[in-house]
């Protein structure tokens, strides 16, 4: 009686074809989930950064009585976007007609950036001299001007602020 040998005919080992079609699958569906390009409402690239916390329910935002998510607005002095017009967590929005070249404008500049903006509020900064439509809309004829939208970016105050106190309180005070 002869001794056994096993025959193990392709168990342990695929086709070379095989395997190179499976690399090909998984790269291609990896490559199709990442490579998407996210852009913004200019058409500008986005970034995206992952987070290494799990997302959990405990992460999503709390909900209010009406069942939208509660905002979290902290104050804050940013460029000029119709999305930031519109962000509804924020209840006053101040545009700031903007000259680099103006000392005036410089001297709110600062003013802005030393003090603290209110929770809820935000002021936007425009460049007046490239923004000439939005000057217009708003009849703003002059920079530093000041002028409160409502969330539909329509006027609802307008305030020069030339020749006048520089702080975060005297541009809240004078477009309420």
């Amino acid at each position: 009686m002869r001794p056994r040998t096993p025959i193990c005919v392709g168990v342990h080992s695929e086709p070379s074809h095989m395997k190179s079609r499976v690399v090909a699958v998984i790269a291609l569906l990896l490559l199709s989930a990442g490579c998407g390009s996210a852009t913004d409402q200019a058409g500008e690239p986005t970034t995206s950064v992952a987070s290494s916390t799990p997302s959990t329910a405990e992460s999503t935002p709390a909900e209010t009585p009406a069942g939208e998510p509660a905002c979290e607005a902290t104050g804050r002095y940013a460029d000029y976007s119709e999305a930031a017009v519109a962000d509804e967590c924020y209840t006053d929005t101040i545009l700031f007609f903007h000259a680099p070249w103006c000392p005036e404008c410089r001297g709110f500049d600062e003013a802005i950036k030393s003090g603290e903006v209110p929770e809820g509020a935000q002021i936007l900064k425009v460049d007046y001299d490239s923004a000439t439509a939005l000057r217009k809309q708003h009849g703003v004829t002059i920079q530093s001007t000041f002028v409160r939208v409502d969330p539909a970016g329509k006027t609802v105050k307008l305030w020069s602020g030339y020749g006048q106190d520089k702080s975060v309180d005297a541009i809240l005070e004078n477009t309420q």
